[in-house]
């Protein structure tokens, strides 16, 4: 796997709603790799290979991070924001961030103070120092609408974890491109379509926008879920998944019976390590989108294990993000217009 690609997609800006600058460089990277790649007016890029195949699988991993949008600037030039996505507030006073104004970045500090964190803490508290003399000068580098995301980078631990901030899903978004990759490697005939999707954490957009237009017959969602091998997790809530232990098939109304057998199939063709959870009803994942789209998709989620999930360093493990890539490209090797996916045979 090319983890200088990795390593890119999570070091780079895509808070959701601004995911552009970053898809023009998955356009870059996968260009030699595949036979087409197309774009919509919403922000999805999709990366094709055989797009002349009847038979059409959807790979689905989204490429927009948690953040926050600046909504209004003070006189005396500090920033007022409110949440893109599921942030937790208590984590931002003290930390440093990026502000990405329309004309150059700019380096700011969460505005900290003894009585501010509490409970109850909401992302409209949050005020961001960038230095400003007053709302005049912060206006020629900021304006309302700009992202803004926590100032943390890839880091590799030891024994093969990685920390970064938004391995939710850049994680996801990078397996999907190279288990494309792979896959035509390995001499895949059917129409694979890995798109790398906008707005699941906002509004799950570019997932309609998506499968709608690719009208899939089967559909994987790639994106990560909860470990349960640090302090303070539940295992017993959805399943006792570890970092290291393979990619998580998850059990769910959402996902198709048979796709999930086939997975598991050539898991253990190849030797492949996985896990398994449960989720009753919605994933929410990009998948529950996806299910009900057009006339409804045949559709199955597979996921990353990840600690501290929507932190400013979130952790995984390399092995896994390997495991998924080779199960997926296995599948994908695999799965044809002959394939049973009936669950009443």
């Amino acid at each position: 796997m090319n983890k200088d690609f990795l390593y890119t997609l999570l070091d780079n800006m895509s808070v959701s709603g601004h995911e552009i600058p970053l898809q023009k460089k998955v356009i870059e990277e996968m260009t030699p790799y595949c036979d087409k790649i197309t774009t919509d007016y919403t922000g999805n890029v999709t990366s094709i290979l055989n797009p002349d195949s009847d038979f059409k699988v959807m790979l689905a991993g989204h490429i927009d991070e948690i953040g926050l949008i600046v909504t209004h600037i003070l006189e005396d030039g500090l920033l007022k924001v409110d949440k893109a996505g599921g942030i937790y507030p208590t984590v931002y006073p003290g930390h440093q961030v990026v502000v990405h104004g329309r004309k150059q970045v700019v380096y700011g500090t969460v505005v900290n103070t003894h009585d501010l964190i509490k409970a109850d803490m909401k992302a409209t508290d949050l005020t961001i120092d960038i230095g400003a003399k007053d709302r005049e000068d912060a206006r020629n580098y900021v304006q309302e609408g700009d992202p803004v995301h926590l100032n943390t980078y890839h880091a590799e631990m030891l024994n093969g974890y990685l920390s970064a901030r938004a391995i939710d899903d850049r994680g996801g978004a990078f397996i999907i491109l190279e288990a494309l990759k792979r896959a035509k490697e390995k001499g895949c005939n059917i129409g694979v379509y890995a798109t790398t999707t906008v707005g699941e954490e906002t509004s799950m957009r570019g997932a309609h926008w998506a499968s709608s237009r690719i009208k899939p017959n089967v559909a994987i969602t790639v994106d990560v879920t909860y470990a349960q091998d640090y302090p303070g997790t539940k295992p017993e809530e959805s399943g006792d998944v570890h970092l290291g232990k393979g990619p998580v098939i998850c059990n769910s109304s959402m996902a198709n019976t048979k796709v999930n057998d086939l997975l598991k199939a050539c898991a253990d063709a190849r030797k492949i390590p996985y896990q398994a959870e449960s989720f009753i009803g919605r994933t929410c994942t990009d998948a529950d989108k996806i299910h009900f789209a057009g006339d409804g998709i045949v559709t199955a989620l597979l996921s990353l294990p990840l600690r501290y999930m929507h932190s400013p360093a979130e952790v995984c493990h390399l092995d896994d993000i390997e495991n998924a890539i080779e199960l997926l490209a296995e599948f994908l090797c695999t799965i044809n217009e002959t394939t049973d996916l009936n669950p009443f045979s």
